[in-house]
This record gives structure tokens, sequence and C-alpha cells, in this order.
């Protein structure tokens, strides 16, 4: 009886078709700064996301599924992030910022929906020869609004606005674009090709792609570009993703830039 049972469980993990309503992601990323200014920061993600439809996994990348199936959710966001600066004539900064944001993904038939708005706190401390010397909050109000078009199943044009509203600070109201593409390759490999930009009084935008060799694993790159109008900086990033079976996955990814050095771990896990 006991064999009989480990073997059911052991077919249903390995299957080639598994379906899943909702999926928690997490991950971390720490960056050591190479300038005269900012010294490293460390940045926690958890999202959760609820499918109003199962998603189904029975044909391309596992990682790849909810896009494939056009299935469309809710998702809560949380981030923690802490940066610190270099002392300089005994003056230091340092930043602990909070920010949870919500969203919905809408597909229906060939166009596509979203909408997402954010909230954070950034609690910023001033210490000079290591005695505090201003301490105060900040509040900011991110939001995001896309409308597209599927014009083939698999890929997604969309455009829209992106902004944020910092408490006593400049407002950027920005156009904001956005691609995907999944496609199929020979012996069960895949490619996905995407793009994502915002252009206002900051613009920015990243670039990726990532090789599937099968449903469980990939290795991608992509490469973001931020300009303020003063200097622009960009970054380099190569990642990698791994499905242990269809409802766990880690990741990681590690990259590089204009006087920075980044590393992040990741997991996903499906329900």
């Amino acid at each position: 009886m006991n064999k009989t049972l480990l073997a059911l469980g052991l077919a249903v993990i390995t299957s080639s078709s598994f379906a899943y309503d909702g999926q928690i992601d997490g991950g971390f990323t720490y960056k050591d700064w190479d300038n005269d200014i900012v010294d490293t920061d460390n940045t926690f993600n958890l999202k959760g996301t609820l499918y109003f439809d199962s998603v189904q996994t029975g044909k391309g990348p596992l990682n790849e599924a909810a896009f494939l199936g056009h299935n469309s959710n809710a998702y809560l966001g949380y981030s923690y992030k802490i940066l610190e600066t270099n002392e300089i004539f005994g003056s230091k900064l340092e930043s602990d910022t909070h920010h949870l944001n919500a969203s919905i993904e809408y597909f229906v038939e060939q166009f596509y929906l979203n909408g997402e708005i954010g909230f954070g706190q950034s609690n910023i401390k001033a210490t000079e020869f290591g005695q505090t010397i201003d301490d105060e909050d900040e509040d900011v109000t991110t939001y995001r609004a896309l409308v597209g078009y599927l014009p083939v199943s698999n890929l997604l044009l969309a455009a829209g606005i992106d902004g944020i509203k910092v408490e006593d600070g400049d407002d950027d109201n920005r156009f904001a674009v956005k691609a995907k593409y999944v496609t199929a390759l020979n012996n069960g490999q895949y490619i996905n090709l995407e793009a994502d930009g915002a252009f206002g009084d900051v613009d920015s935008a990243t670039i990726g792609a990532d090789y599937y060799f099968d449903q469980a694993f990939s290795v991608g790159a992509a490469y973001n570009i931020v300009d303020d109008g003063n200097e622009d900086t960009d970054y380099f990033a190569i990642r990698s993703k791994y499905f242990l079976n269809p409802n766990l996955a880690i990741g990681g990814q590690v990259g590089f830039g204009d006087d920075v050095q980044a590393f992040n771990i990741n997991a996903t896990l499906r329900f």
C-alpha cells in the first residue's frame, strides 16, 4: 500500500501536465556600489499571485505557463530595501524603504489590461560622526496602467502610463511600453523575448531574453539603462531558473554595470 502511494506521488510530481491556482515568488538582491556616494543596498521582494482560472502546464516552459495560457490574475507585492552611503567627512546617510503594490492583469480574448498601484515609505537618517542630525519619513505613490493586444497568441504588445508621486517632491508621469514573445524552437526548446520601458523626466528601459533548454531549465540575459537627464547608468545581468518539479523552482542572477556589482537569489512556489 505504501509503495503504491509513493508511486502515485512520484507520478504526480513528474507528470508533464500540472495545474496550479496560486504562486508565491520571493527573492533577495545585494548590490555593491563602487562610487563616492552609495556603498551598498539590499532588497527583499515577496509577491503572491492568485489566478482566476487554473494554469495548465502541459506544453511550453513551466516559467511561461500563465502567459501562454492567457491566465488572468491578481497579485500583491512587497519589497524592503536598505541603502547605505559612504561616509564623507564624517557624514553618512541611511534609508529603509517599504513598498506595497497591488495589481490586476486581465486577458480578454486578444486584448490585455494591466493596472497597478503602490504605496511606499522611506525613513531617511543622516548622521555626522555617528550622531543623528536628521531623521525623516517620505511617502511615495506609484501607479501603472497598460492596454495591450496579442496579434498572435504568444506575442503581447502594450502601452500606457507609469507614474510616481513623491511627498514634497517632483512627480513624474511617463509613457510606458511593454512587449513579450514566447516561441518554440526545435526539440522541445523555447525562447522568450521581452522589453519594458517608461519615458518621462526619467527614462528607463529593459530588454531581456531567455533560452529554455526544456520545460524546466532556462538561461537568459537582460540589459537595463536609466537616464535622468543629467547622466545615464546601465546594467547587464545573466540569469537562470530551474524547476525542481512543476510546483517548485529556484533561480539566480549576477549583474554588473557602471560602478555596481549585484547578486540575486530567488524561489517560486506554486499550489
